[in-house]
């Protein structure tokens, strides 16, 4: 399948969350490596790689939002973007200073870091949208299947979770939510109990109803010094689930207004389960 029909089954998928998580994601950050905003601090922060301009990160960030939302296409997002690079002078290789290392270091802006910008915010915004559609039809749909694209570019750890099928609650899903790595095209679809039951996919291939077994491996961010475990077959950075991440910053916003409301409101207010939309 080629990209263009990949961005049009995504742009089929909870457009409406996927859109709200870009919104949400209102502080831009200035970062020199990719590891300096880590995992599920992108549910609130936008940031571009040594891209040490705010008026050009905010531009870039609302352009995506407009995509997402239908307004804009990828090839026009694109197109616009090299227009404001370039008309910045940031197209082509810039040098920049690391305040952390205090470094001159070089980066390039040109159609392939374009794309790579674009794939990964978007796929990003979908996997939380689709997240929180799965949570929300759990109750119809309480499974959900991992799938691959089955062609030659799929990394063969990816290949060996196909067909995985598991309840939505799996805390397999907290960690291997795709995308699983840089380019990763692989989704997820939810599915009925009588499906499950079935125990076959649309094309008759059989389920896989046991959980893989995850093995670890250690990490050493680079920029903070900092060892995580990342699942073999993930990579670093990927390993969580951005539309979880999500409404845990979205719960943390409501714990602090409540933190700070009347008592007796406050008290109210969390009986009644009241989230934050």
């Amino acid at each position: 399948m080629s990209d263009a029909s990949d961005f049009a089954e995504l742009q089929k998928l909870a457009p409406k969350e996927a859109v709200a998580w870009l919104m949400a994601r209102s502080k831009l950050t200035k970062s020199y490596a990719w590891q300096d905003v880590w995992q599920s601090e992108h549910s609130t922060q936008f940031t571009v790689s040594r891209l040490a301009r705010l008026d050009l990160l905010q531009a870039l960030h609302d352009g995506i939002t407009k995509s997402v939302a239908g307004d804009l296409s990828r090839g026009d997002w694109m197109r616009d973007a090299e227009q404001l690079l370039a008309d910045a002078g940031w197209w082509g290789f810039k040098a920049v200073t690391d305040p952390a290392t205090s470094e001159i270091v070089l980066t390039k802006f040109d159609p392939a870091r374009l794309k790579l910008i674009y794939d990964v915010n978007t796929r990003q915004a979908y996997a939380t949208g689709l997240w929180e559609r799965v949570e929300r039809s759990k109750g119809t749909l309480p499974y959900v299947r991992y799938i691959t694209k089955r062609d030659e570019r799929v990394r063969a750890s990816h290949a060996a979770w196909d067909n995985v099928t598991l309840p939505v609650d799996d805390p397999f899903w907290q960690t291997h939510w795709p995308p699983n790595g840089w380019r990763c095209r692989c989704r997820v679809n939810n599915m009925t109990q009588r499906d499950y039951d079935a125990g076959k996919t649309p094309t008759g291939a059989a389920l896989k109803k046991a959980a893989p077994t995850v093995t670890m491996r250690e990490y050493i961010n680079p920029r903070s010094g900092e060892i995580s475990q990342v699942p073999v077959g993930i990579d670093p950075g990927f390993a969580y689930n951005p539309g979880s991440a999500r409404q845990k910053a979205l719960q943390g916003v409501v714990d602090g207004k409540l933190a700070g409301a009347d008592p007796g409101l406050a008290d109210a207010a969390r009986r009644a389960g009241f989230k934050k939309d």
